[in-house]
């Protein structure tokens, strides 16, 4: 099991507490930035000094995998390589990239979203990092990790999981298609999980490649249907073209 934070609240007695969890391996701790300027434009202030000052602490039990959740948008991106060497020199297991996809307060901060070719920009960075020449194999992937647990830094693509492999469960029982997909498409409460997994319309729209617009329902990329959770927050129709998507099959 992993956690997500903002890793703001933790002291010596709640890391305590959490390693008494012995399936629980891994803490994710949102930072947005190599600097305090940066991460805390978008995070609050003296978040960066906070997260920092809580890493040591995290680290001393020496059970947990410690992973930055790294959100990609207009501000940091050119951070990018400042916050792979951070990451490395502060000797955590890895980082995680999302992109910035505008839901909640994050509705205010539409123009931070990247444009396609921002979005380009990032994967050819991730790319020089690891000496990777070839980019076509990576408009499938809608989030990436960087991790530092072998000898040498492993890049690693993650390809979206709705109606695949995935579902976001929220505390009230709604069921999402994922967690940045906040339309509910059942209650567990109400509804067998396995039931809404099958029975689900949204979800069997979302499957089918052929249901997709633009050139996503054309891209000869078989098992890529782009960031469905993006379309929607920005065109309002989650069977649009991927916003982000640079690939050109022709």
């Amino acid at each position: 099991m992993g956690l997500i934070t903002n890793g703001l609240l933790f002291d010596q007695e709640l890391v305590k507490r959490l390693s008494a969890f012995s399936k629980l391996k891994k803490i994710k701790i949102s930072l947005d930035g190599a600097d305090a300027e940066t991460n805390d434009s978008i995070r609050g202030e003296k978040t960066f000094e906070r997260v920092i000052k809580n890493i040591p602490l995290i680290k001393r039990e020496n059970q947990f995998e410690i992973i930055f959740m790294f959100t990609v948008m207009k501000r940091n991106l050119r951070g990018l390589p400042s916050f792979f060497k951070h990451s490395q020199n502060l000797g955590i297991q890895g980082f995680i990239i999302e992109r910035f996809i505008p839901w909640g307060r994050g509705r205010k901060k539409t123009d931070e979203v990247l444009n396609k070719e921002e979005w380009r920009e990032m994967v050819k960075m991730l790319l020089d990092f690891f000496s990777i020449e070839e980019e076509n194999p990576f408009p499938p992937y809608q989030a990436f990790q960087v991790s530092f647990n072998g000898e040498e830094p492993e890049l690693l693509g993650a390809p979206c999981v709705i109606g695949k492999d995935g579902l976001c469960v929220m505390p009230t029982g709604d069921v999402f298609p994922c967690r940045r997909f906040p339309i509910p498409i059942g209650n567990l409460l109400e509804t067998p999980l396995t039931q809404i997994w099958s029975e689900s319309e949204t979800l069997e729209k979302l499957r089918k490649k052929e249901n997709l617009k633009g050139k996503c329902g054309r891209c000869d990329i078989k098992d890529c249907r782009g960031c469905r959770s993006l379309a929607l927050a920005l065109t309002g129709d989650s069977l649009e073209e991927d916003p982000h998507c640079w690939y050109d099959d022709k």
